[in-house]
């Protein structure tokens, strides 16, 4: 699969003041996007199985590195679930919850475990009677639903407050990435992982237990699971090798381990945020062609993720999140930027490409499996105010059903609201692509928006 030309291997910041300075750069960069100035299509609703969202657009799960000691839910976490429910968004993706309290990536990752139910089930409460009252506002009778993702921070886990990688297989490249040796942390062994599927599905029903509609297993920029589709080195293992059904097995038993622990009468979601693709050149990449030699980023062949996800279809999965890179390692396949954080390179590509990528390989998903399944689609926010002309077009035309933003709900979480009641969203709070919110969880620090909030904005 071709998406780029190479008018995109140059390096160019956003600087479009209007339409018609956008459609030009897109012109130049062989890009072929629409737009739409239909703005009530992000008003229908959609079916996920027998529950309904009330409008197309969602909350992405950014971590806020917020949490209390014991994994709850401190003021600084409500205070940013209340400004996204205050916004009017129909899905809020709750950002990654560690299913170990041993292993997490930040000692200020939420966790949820027996000991703090209670606290998630009175979050969940709490945010969802404002959310209710939002969408009442906007018009809806329906309400938000609110997903949990569930994560091991696998390679990139902290034992101790330090750098713990608890790897599915040995990549050179990743680790150099992150500043740790071959020697640090280890390889986790078939029996480990066994268990730790029985640790998913108790955390996933935790998770029920505390009013979440629905768990997303996270198997995306390379933790745990998304390391796994991508492990064909990893030898002698029943959860490795060239065999996708090996790759995928871990994954597809907390599914079905779940599933069995769920009366057929339950409406509880199961999802997940998948990674289609990170680049990573054959054997080690995920959603890469099978061609020996390449540089990142390699070329893109999605025949595994697709096959993936109409075995994720025959379990019962009816919403999929779409991601793709690694954050990690060359963070603008994930998150195109304008500047990226301290020490870390230009890439050489324009933004507006990556963007372009994100939304090609979705729609590629969406027209490749069954219609019962809903997909959210990522990479908007570096659009800034011209992100719902593009998204209310890519949902007309069927390549995605959701649009999810993260980095633009950390700027301005008011944006669905804009959307809905001014027809826009105002360019004096857009995301801008600075890379502060990546740089402060870098740094092991509380995140969000240093440009567009007050409680972020002196830490640099």
């Amino acid at each position: 699969m071709k998406v780029l030309g190479k008018e995109c291997n140059h390096f160019e910041p956003f600087k479009y003041k209007s339409f018609t300075q956008l459609k030009r750069k897109l012109s130049e960069l062989n890009l072929d996007l629409s737009f739409s100035e239909d703005f009530t299509i992000f008003r229908r609703p959609l079916s996920i199985g027998n529950k309904t969202l009330p409008n197309r657009l969602a909350i992405q799960p950014m971590e806020g590195f917020d949490a209390k000691r014991d994994g709850s839910p401190s003021f600084l976490t409500v205070r940013r679930y209340a400004r996204y429910a205050k916004g009017g968004a129909g899905l809020i993706w709750c950002e990654a919850n560690s299913i170990s309290e041993g292993y997490r990536s930040n000692r200020h990752q939420l966790a949820i475990h027996n000991e703090n139910v209670d606290e998630y089930r009175s979050f969940v409460s709490h945010i969802k009677k404002i959310s209710k009252n939002t969408l009442e506002h906007l018009g809806s009778s329906r309400q938000c639903l609110l997903i949990l993702q569930l994560n091991h921070s696998g390679r990139y886990c902290k034992k101790e407050g330090k750098k713990y990688p608890v790897r599915a297989y040995h990549n050179n490249q990743l680790d150099e990435a992150i500043n740790v040796s071959k020697r640090d942390g280890k390889i986790i062994s078939d029996t480990e992982l066994k268990q730790l599927e029985e640790k998913w599905v108790e955390r996933a029903l935790l998770a029920r237990d505390a009013g979440f509609d629905g768990v997303d297993i996270k198997a995306c920029h390379g933790y745990l699971i998304s390391e796994l589709l991508s492990a064909r080195e990893r030898k002698d293992s029943l959860y490795g090798g060239y065999n996708l059904a090996n790759r995928t097995r871990f994954f597809l038993n907390i599914i079905k381990k779940l599933e069995n622990h769920l009366s057929e009468t339950e409406d509880f979601i199961i999802t997940t945020r998948l990674g289609i693709y990170d680049g990573v050149p054959y054997p080690n990449g995920f959603g890469v062609a099978a061609t020996s030699g390449e540089k990142f980023a390699a070329s893109i062949d999605l025949t595994e993720p697709i096959k993936l996800i109409k075995e994720l279809n025959n379990l019962g999965i009816r919403l999929i999140n779409i991601s793709a890179g690694n954050p990690h390692y060359k963070p603008h396949i994930t998150r195109p930027y304008d500047i990226p954080v301290k020490g870390a390179k230009i890439p050489s590509e324009h933004p507006l490409c990556g963007v372009y990528r994100l939304i090609k390989m979705t729609a590629k998903i969406k027209t490749s499996i069954p219609e019962e399944i809903k997909i959210v689609g990522s990479g908007y926010s570096y659009l800034r105010q011209f992100s719902p002309y593009i998204c209310a077009e890519l949902i007309k035309n069927n390549e995605v059903d959701i649009c999810g933003f993260g980095r633009m709900a950390f700027a301005n979480p008011e944006f669905p609201r804009q959307i809905f009641q001014q027809h826009e969203i105002n360019p004096k709070r857009v995301c801008v692509g600075c890379s502060q919110c990546s740089q402060l969880m870098k740094n092991g620090k509380s995140t969000g928006c240093v440009i567009r909030d007050a409680a972020y904005e002196m830490k640099d």
